[in-house]
């Protein structure tokens, strides 16, 4: 009895030491694939591109991701992203980079001084410290901060629909739109005053006019000779065409309001009040499209095609803003290619390359 007991005591023990020494030899082979295999020296010399947004995208050359199209990044720029090829390397080694913030992949403005994720359950990415010898791609990027250059393959131009229009010299129109009343007629004592006051012959009666109220901010871009349209504020008469004829020296210091006359082409029925539109031209002048700017309330930038693909953040100034067009006083000349449609897409991506490629 006492024998059996021994010859299964050793038996275990050579069953357990069989897999201490299976154990230990597959630990020593890992260790060498992963230290000194050429394997894995050849895998991390090749640079590995994912999608911000989804992580299960692997290629092993720049693109776009096929399920949102997004631009590929380098997989070593994700702080601890899934199947990284290499660690961060540590502080004080060659090749070493810092993090200096962690910023969410949506919106880069916001930021984080630790790894988190977002209200989507997204990672938010490393943005590394950059050294200060370091130039910017291109001029944009010094005038604008936080934006930079993006490249956009034709599959992505179209899938998100840009379109684009040609900055060019043209009129800028705006129609203002106020209110007056109309004045002129058979006894009316106004129209004959204002004979009497320019040492006119006085006329039996006048013609139909109005007298249109124009707030100051419009006023500088309201000049005699323009064409006007009137129409009864009741809504009973025609659309009847005039011309702005007289500025008067009228200031209402509590209105802000100037007060202008408007010669009709026919006769109107009679009424009091009118509905009043003024067609204020400019010369021609540096214009683009209002959907072609940009507007964040303290600066205005256009994005310019200064290459097939690629599109640049410029900064831009505007003067008189037109019902279908802008006058630009700075930043372009015509003849410049501006995106008109998909800004918002273009400028997603090109905030999100800067808080990638340059920590702004």
């Amino acid at each position: 009895m006492n024998n059996l007991k021994r010859s299964a005591g050793k038996g275990r023990r050579t069953v357990l030491a069989l897999i201490g020494v299976v154990v230990i030899a597959g630990a020593a082979a890992t260790v060498r694939h992963f230290t000194g295999g050429g394997a894995w020296r050849a895998t991390a010399s090749k640079t590995i591109y994912t999608c911000v947004m989804h992580h299960q995208i692997r290629r092993d050359k720049p693109g776009d991701c096929p399920i949102c199209g997004m631009t590929l990044v380098p997989l070593d720029r994700i702080q601890g992203g899934a199947g990284a090829p290499s660690p961060e390397p540590a502080a004080g080694k060659p090749g070493a980079k810092t993090i200096k913030y962690w910023a969410n992949p949506m919106d880069p403005a916001q930021h984080s001084d630790k790894p988190m994720k977002d209200d989507m359950g997204m990672d938010y990415v490393a943005v590394y410290q950059e050294d200060a010898s370091a130039v910017p791609s291109s001029g944009a990027s010094q005038e604008i901060q936080g934006m930079a250059p993006v490249h956009l393959s034709p599959t992505k131009e179209q899938l998100i629909g840009v379109r684009f229009a040609t900055v060019q010299k043209a009129q800028v129109t705006r129609t203002i739109q106020t209110t007056g009343r109309f004045a002129g007629g058979e006894g009316d004592f106004a129209d004959l005053a204002a004979d009497f006051a320019a040492e006119r012959p006085i006329r039996p009666g006048g013609g139909r006019y109005v007298v249109a109220d124009v707030y100051a901010l419009d006023l500088p871009f309201v000049k005699p000779g323009q064409k006007a349209w009137v129409s009864p504020l009741s809504g009973a008469g025609p659309r009847v065409a005039g011309k702005v004829v007289r500025i008067y020296p009228y200031d209402n210091t509590q209105s802000r309001v100037i007060r202008v006359r408007i010669n009709l082409s026919q006769g109107i029925p009679n009424e009091i009040f009118a509905n009043v539109e003024i067609e204020a031209v400019t010369d021609p002048r540096t214009a683009v499209p209002p959907s072609a700017v940009m507007d964040t309330g303290t600066r205005q930038y256009v994005f310019v095609e200064t290459a097939p693909g690629t599109f640049e953040p410029r900064a831009v100034t505007t003067g008189f803003h037109g019902d279908d067009l802008w006058e630009v006083t700075s930043g372009l000349a015509p003849g410049d290619r501006v995106v008109d449609g998909a800004n918002f897409m273009i400028d997603a991506d090109s905030k999100l390359e800067a808080a990638f490629t340059e920590g702004k």
